[in-house]
């Protein structure tokens, strides 16, 4: 039990457990909000999706809004009571959707959400600032992991559960995970920064603002890794039907791809960190872009399933390396008692490829065909890479060419 106790491993232990509870609690319910819109009333099928597009994008959308605040505010009164928050929150509003009547009172719901949520991101500036920084990338990485994971497992039982007893009681479900979470934090997980950061801020001057320009690669990792991964989930099933000649168990054969991949993730997010120490950050991040932009481009073109399931997994792998890779550097550019600001802004990045991606991804499908939606993130995620690769040269040229003048 010592060694446990050493160096905060307890309470990050204890921060896994209970962010796999919520994860699992969140993503239990979300992929069938298109059958608990027409349960409200909405019998049909094309207007329940349209819904459920709706109602989704508004959490991601107010989320993307407040983080940045709600880190800002971490900064000062401390990062658990943030996490405590989102995860209380969490709790509330989820019980009250399995409650509503209306797809209206489920849409204010869900916007409400957004605005007092957030575990994600509470979870990883509390671990990047409390974190000893030698075991930094190695603790961020476990993190995604175990988020991952839960991302991969949660639907699988929602849906399980969701047939046996029905959606409503399923709201039940997530709401009493997250408030098993939130008791979890509230009695075991501490905040107590390594002695180092503690030093760096008591000579710390007058804060000024965040380096955007430096924070940007990371942005921007974390933005496309997010379209890439929720832009293909509306035309997967499609797609899947696509492909097969008597198209039987589609949405079983679209939530095994979906989960898999997510798991490939949770492998790569293992590493990322022991990657990062090895090769720095920055090239990590540019050849796994770069990597999962070209094992998603043949997606567009497969003609077996099987095909586009290990394709998916091998996508699934690179972008999982990416995540804590970026969130390693944003913590590695802004000092401690500014982190919560920074996590903020790139849970603003993350919200906004979680708001874009599933709307890019119907508008592909609908109007170029089903491979559209694997093909264009793709190529974003190859454009991005090769950005972030010559960034650095642009602004040399750009010096040189200024001390000629």
């Amino acid at each position: 039990m010592k060694w446990l106790r050493e160096n905060g491993r307890l309470s990050f232990v204890v921060l896994l457990v209970s962010q796999l509870a919520a994860t699992m609690g969140f993503t239990f319910v979300l992929p069938f909000t298109p059958i608990y819109v027409q349960e409200l009333g909405v019998t049909d099928a094309g207007s329940a999706a349209a819904w459920a597009g709706v109602v989704n994008s508004s959490t991601a959308v107010t989320m993307g809004l407040a983080a940045p605040l709600w880190g800002r505010l971490g900064d000062r009164v401390g990062l658990k009571p943030m996490l405590l928050r989102a995860t209380v929150a969490g709790a509330v509003v989820v019980g009250l959707m399995g409650l509503v009547e209306s797809p209206w009172q489920l849409l204010a719901l869900k916007t409400l959400q957004g605005c007092l949520t957030g575990t994600v991101a509470a979870a990883t500036v509390l671990v990047s600032a409390t974190a000893p920084p030698e075991r930094a990338g190695e603790r961020l990485g476990t993190l995604q992991m175990v988020i991952f994971a839960a991302a991969a497992g949660g639907p699988f039982f929602g849906g399980v559960f969701a047939d046996l007893v029905g959606i409503r009681a399923s709201f039940g479900v997530t709401a009493t995970l997250l408030a098993a979470s939130a008791v979890l934090i509230f009695a075991w997980v501490k905040e107590e920064r390594p002695a180092e950061d503690e030093a760096e801020e008591e000579g710390a001057g007058a804060l000024g603002p965040l380096p955007h320009r430096r924070l940007l690669p990371s942005l921007l990792a974390l933005f496309v890794v997010q379209l890439a991964i929720m832009s293909a989930a509306p035309a997967l099933p499609g797609f899947i039907h696509t492909l097969m000649e008597e198209p039987v168990r589609v949405a079983s054969l679209a939530g095994w791809i979906i989960a898999t991949g997510a798991l490939a993730a949770s492998l790569g997010s293992v590493v990322g960190g022991r990657l990062a120490a090895r090769f720095g950050a920055r090239r990590v991040i540019i050849w796994t872009l770069l990597l999962a932009g070209i094992s998603a481009l043949p997606q567009a073109e497969v003609d077996s399933v099987a095909l586009l399931w290990v394709l998916r997994v091998v996508t699934g792998l690179f972008l999982g390396i990416a995540v804590p890779v970026a969130n390693l550097a944003i913590r590695g550019t802004v000092p401690s008692e500014r982190q919560g600001e920074a996590f903020g802004v790139a849970a603003t990045a993350t919200s906004a490829g979680n708001a874009v991606g599933p709307v890019a991804g119907g508008m592909l499908a609908s109007s170029f065909g089903f491979g559209a939606p694997f093909l264009v993130p793709g190529v974003c995620l190859v454009v991005v890479s090769l950005l972030l690769w010559g960034a650095p040269l642009l602004a040399v040229g750009y010096r040189m060419a200024l001390r000629h003048h």
